[in-house]
């Protein structure tokens, strides 16, 4: 049962990050997890294909498990949850429902690519999407476009791209560094 407790955490805390960011979300968006839920460590794993798909005996990302539980089971592991975290459960669970199939998958998609990052490329992440709800409305887009014209790009030419003036001319450190902690989770070209 403890185990379902923190697949919940971790599904409340995938979908947290990326719910807030509909750009991302429609773009691959990005998961993290909320300063107030607990992470149960996970021994580092060797970084596994970046295809989304992955085979049948492979681990399941804590959604993927959760989604899998019959009903009264994940009913039971919201119940065993402090009363405004289920609320903040319940609400991403329902947004993340009301969301188009591929837009979930996409979701998904992200939170496998973060789940298959060592740890601490994974905290790296989720500092850089804190940081980035910390930005302002205009500075979110424009973070937004950088990501948009990384992903566009094959991998090594998205660090040529991230080392380049332009990139230093529209954003600011802490922008650049917000680009490149999200950069792994972009999908390959």
């Amino acid at each position: 049962m403890h185990c379902r407790s923190a697949i919940l955490a971790l599904v409340a805390a995938g979908l947290g990050c990326f719910m807030s960011q509909p750009a991302l979300a429609q773009r691959g968006g990005r998961r993290g997890r909320p300063p107030n839920v607990s992470r149960t460590p996970r021994p580092e794993s060797p970084r596994r294909s970046e295809s989304p798909r992955r085979s049948e005996n492979a681990a399941k990302t804590p959604i993927e498990e959760f989604e899998t539980l019959p009903p009264e089971q994940q009913q039971k592991a919201l119940n065993r949850l402090p009363p405004a975290q289920r609320k903040q459960v319940e609400e991403r669970l329902q947004r993340f429902s009301q969301l188009p199939p591929e837009q979930q998958q996409a979701l998904k998609n992200l939170y496998t690519r973060l789940h298959q990052l060592p740890p601490q490329r994974q905290d790296a992440v989720r500092k850089a999407l804190q940081r980035f709800a910390e930005q302002t409305p205009d500075r979110q887009q424009a973070i937004r476009g950088g990501l948009r014209d990384l992903v566009a790009l094959p991998e090594p030419d998205r660090q040529a791209r991230m080392e380049g003036q332009d990139f230093r001319s529209h954003f600011d450190k802490k922008e650049q560094e917000i680009l490149k902690d999200m950069s792994p989770l972009l999908p390959p070209q």
